[in-house]
């Protein structure tokens, strides 16, 4: 049975919906509703954030001070927001916390440019870049990767790319409530739409898909990984709430890359939301993270 704490939150994220769907051009109320929001979360004590530049792209560097660190653990953590919105200041608190339970020595956040003012490659591109700046710094090194919904999107995209130019792999991947399928054609789209607190298909289309791609191919592997080829991808860990449109889009990600011979761990969370680890107060969250943070260290 789901908390208390996660109906109250839900309570208010659709009436947030509710809000935002009354106003067109939403882009700068967005950025900062999601900028003052995920600041809930503080640095975590014994972590510090600094602004870095890896390939020419602005990143923020999270070192982990406690003692019970891997000294040869490194995680990448791509931010959500439907490439419109979010910030590595804004994740920092939450991605700090994750690097503890993960217990990696230093966490990066690329701060890729966003749409519409940067629409599709821009953001790949981005994470390209700095993931290749990683991987060259850190050598020998065990490299965890992780985002959540936009943010997933671009992890699984960036390990087709590195796969496909040679570049070196994660050796795990954490995917939180991913956005894999621009085209918003699948059945939870139908299904879920009148359910999910926090999105809803009218919604991403509008206020965050159109931005991004515009007149670009929606079945580009690249925009949509979904429609990718998984084969020699390493292992994911995939946690999604049974109340999300985007349901199907993790679904189908775990359905075919099994078939491909890729390993899928994939958890759904009965009542949950979009991403709702990012949430602080409700205790499903703390849970998610843990198990996540688990995973990416085992």
């Amino acid at each position: 049975m789901s908390s208390y704490q996660s109906h109250i939150a839900m309570l208010l994220f659709k009436q947030q919906k509710r809000i935002f769907l009354l106003h067109k051009n939403n882009t700068q109320a967005l950025r900062s509703f999601f900028e003052k929001g995920t600041l809930l979360t503080p640095l975590p004590a014994f972590f510090k954030a600094k602004k870095v530049l890896l390939n020419n792209v602005p990143t923020m560097q999270i070192e982990n001070q406690r003692p019970n660190k891997n000294a040869k653990r490194i995680l990448v953590y791509i931010h959500g927001g439907g490439f419109v919105v979010g910030s590595p200041k804004s994740y920092k608190g939450y991605v700090a916390s994750l690097c503890q339970l993960a217990q990696a020595s230093f966490a990066y956040i690329p701060d890729y440019r966003l749409a519409p003012e940067a629409r599709f490659p821009a953001a790949i591109d981005d994470v390209f870049a700095v993931w290749q700046g990683i991987v060259e710094k850190y050598q020998g090194y065990e490299i965890v990767l992780g985002g959540d919904s936009a943010g997933g999107n671009l992890a699984l995209a960036l390990c087709i790319r590195a796969r496909d130019a040679g570049v070196a792999l994660p050796e795990r991947v954490y995917l939180l409530s991913p956005w894999l399928d621009l085209t918003l054609t699948s059945a939870s789209h139908k299904k879920q739409d009148r359910r999910d607190p926090f999105l809803g298909t009218y919604f991403l289309e509008r206020d965050f898909a159109r931005h991004y791609v515009a007149e670009q191919d929606r079945k580009n592997p690249l925009i949509s990984p979904l429609f990718a080829d998984f084969k020699g991808l390493p292992p994911f860990y995939v946690q999604v709430g049974s109340k999300e449109v985007l349901l199907d889009d993790s679904r189908e990600f775990a359905r075919k890359a099994r078939s491909q011979g890729v390993d899928v761990e994939l958890d759904i969370w009965t009542g949950m939301w979009h991403a709702w680890t990012i949430v602080p107060f409700v205790p499903e969250s703390r849970q998610a993270r843990k198990k996540a943070g688990f995973w990416l260290s085992h």
